[in-house]
């Protein structure tokens, strides 16, 4: 269940309402004229939130990174045999150098 208190309030039973978000894990919404401002909830709530947010944040990386890979492979599949297998030539040549360095 969620509380409300107005900031007025709050400002006099601050140590209360503090001591009932830990004591019942209850989030405590404050409101200026009756406008919600913030909400207090229990740290485990907002760790929960922050890690949350972290894979939110990595799922969006990794949905881009994919989004890019589609778009090369789509770009791609308008190559003709010829250049599709010059690229790939090209691209052992690549791993062959980074493979075997040439001695100093």
């Amino acid at each position: 269940m969620t509380g409300t208190i107005q900031s007025t309030d709050l400002r006099r039973r601050v140590r209360a309402v503090l001591d009932r978000v830990q004591r019942e894990q209850e989030a405590v919404i404050v409101r200026t004229y009756d406008k919600p401002q913030v909400v207090i909830i229990p740290y485990k709530e907002f760790a929960a939130f922050q890690a949350w947010q972290e894979r939110k944040r990595k799922r969006e990386v990794w949905m881009a990174e994919l989004r890019t890979i589609a778009e090369q492979v789509s770009a791609g599949a308008a190559l003709s045999e010829a250049e599709a297998l010059a690229l790939i030539e090209e691209a052992d040549r690549q791993n062959a150098d980074r493979s075997h360095p040439a001695a100093s």
